[in-house]
């Protein structure tokens, strides 16, 4: 790596200057870098965000068409992350999920995906119009998670779909398990299979040996990092890498073409490059300080008596910046756990289900922090719960039979019934718990008595339920008979 070009940020640099000089805009956004804005909007963000809220106009590189100062920082992240090609996001992993799978793979090939993928993952499936086979990752029963895929499951779904064009992988998963990718690619490579990575979890794995090896260094060939969720880019900012030969380069841009903005951010664009500089040039240091705080806390936590969950057993690597906590022993779901901290402590954790909260422990946090995390739990763990913790969902049941692809179901015609009618019925919709964001139900699929059941219950636990049309599932859609 070259360590002296790697300290420039020509995205970055580009946009500073734009702004700085004082160029009068003509051009969109109306608010005219902060001049026609709100003042109270103003006050709140701050009329330097506004001035760098620009998008393509001379001077300033096209993403869609990267040949200046963008294109330089696509090639200093590639080289930052061992990729052949990186193309910078502005719509998220969302977007690179559904750019790996629509470029990858046409009309009714077949994708092994794993059951516990992001939704849009399933969204890409669907715009692509591929077949798609599922496997499941290892349950773990005390934390009431799947964790990421095993060189054993994959195995067993090659040899079961041995006419599957690519394997799909998620890793690390929301509570930081990691799959061995570098095996899991050299098994798919071998059997002639494309690797597709959703690491939108882990744009930070690069920069530090404690952590689990990038599927970039493992060699997967396109794999999507949020720079946005555990690093320093903005909301929204993400980046897909290239690996290899086995990807065609020219429709992989053509599919970014069509599914990112014609109007993307610079703001966000600039992040992204400055996010890159900092992890090569402090990200060592700043990964240490992490998982030492993440380390006290534990620790802490511990000595309170809560169950933190570390590395799990037969689990290849986990990420310690995620710290996965649970006072269910002592009859708080995630949920109440979740809201307590937030409105009695004014701390806002990343997520929670039934029995966990996942709270993020990065680069931006101090020993403070920590230590008012620790007080907050402990505040929480002597009081009496009030609700009851929710009973867990038949959730280890098996996958729903498919009677439709995703697509052939989501362009059927549909009529809407009561979910407790529902039983035997082809779903149109993707039926999601919200966070984490893993689908139960996808377009396709048949709804059983036992789905229907869990659902009623992640309802009663006040769930989100995201991607049904009623999202407070007294009705869903199916397949019109």
């Amino acid at each position: 790596m070259d360590f002296d070009r790697q300290s420039e940020a020509p995205y970055f640099d580009a946009l500073a200057e734009y702004v700085r000089s004082g160029v009068r805009s003509f051009h969109m956004p109306g608010h005219q870098q902060g001049l026609g804005a709100p003042p109270e909007f103003v006050e709140l963000v701050g009329l330097g965000a506004l001035q760098c809220d620009i998008t393509q106009v001379l001077g300033m590189d096209d993403n869609h068409r990267a040949d200046q100062q963008c294109g330089q920082a696509q090639r200093l992240a590639a080289e930052a992350y061992g990729a052949e090609h990186t193309y910078f996001l502005v719509n998220g992993s969302s977007c690179g999920n559904q750019a790996m799978l629509m470029t990858s793979l046409r009309e009714n090939d077949l994708v092994l995906v794993p059951r516990n993928a992001h939704r849009s993952t399933l969204t890409g499936v669907l715009l692509s119009g591929t077949r798609v086979a599922y496997y499941e990752n290892p349950y773990d029963d005390e934390m009431g998670v799947f964790h990421a895929p095993t060189l054993e499951g994959v195995s067993a779904a090659l040899d079961l779909h041995p006419q599957a064009r690519a394997l799909f992988l998620t890793s690390p998963t929301y509570y930081g398990a990691a799959a061995d990718v570098h095996r899991l690619t050299a098994l798919a490579h071998q059997r002639g299979l494309v690797v597709l990575v959703d690491e939108a979890w882990g744009p930070h794995l690069r920069f530090h040996p404690d952590l689990p090896p990038s599927a970039v260094q493992a060699g997967a060939d396109l794999v999507v990092q949020s720079s946005h969720k555990l690093v320093s880019g903005m909301s929204q900012a993400s980046m897909l890498h290239l690996r290899g030969n086995r990807i065609d380069r020219g429709r992989l841009e053509s599919v970014l073409r069509m599914l990112q903005s014609t109007s993307p951010s610079c703001l966000l664009l600039a992040s992204l490059d400055v996010a890159r500089r900092q992890l090569v040039q402090h990200g060592l240091s700043l990964m240490s300080r992490a998982l030492e705080l993440a380390q006290r806390a534990r620790r802490g936590l511990g000595q309170l008596g809560v169950r933190c969950y570390g590395h799990r057993p037969g689990v290849f690597g986990w990420d310690a910046t995620r710290l996965v906590f649970s006072l269910a022993d002592r009859g708080f779901s995630g949920y109440e756990a979740e809201k307590f901290l937030r409105y009695r402590h004014n701390l806002q954790m990343e997520m929670s289900d039934r029995l966990n909260v996942v709270a993020l422990i990065t680069l931006g946090h101090q020993e403070t922090d920590i230590d008012r995390l620790i007080a907050a739990v402990d505040d929480l763990s002597r009081q009496t719960p009030q609700q009851p913790l929710p009973a867990r969902s038949p959730r280890r049941q098996p996958i729903p039979e498919s009677r439709l692809t995703p697509k052939q179901a989501f362009n059927a015609w549909w009529e809407s019934v009561p979910l407790e009618q529902a039983q035997d019925r082809i779903c149109v919709d993707t039926i999601c718990p919200y966070p984490p964001g893993i689908a139960w139900v996808v377009p396709g699929e048949v709804l059983t008595a036992s789905l229907i059941e869990g659902l009623m219950a992640e309802l009663e636990a006040g769930v989100t339920i995201q991607g049904a049309f009623d999202p407070q599932l007294h009705t869903v859609r199916v397949v019109r008979e």
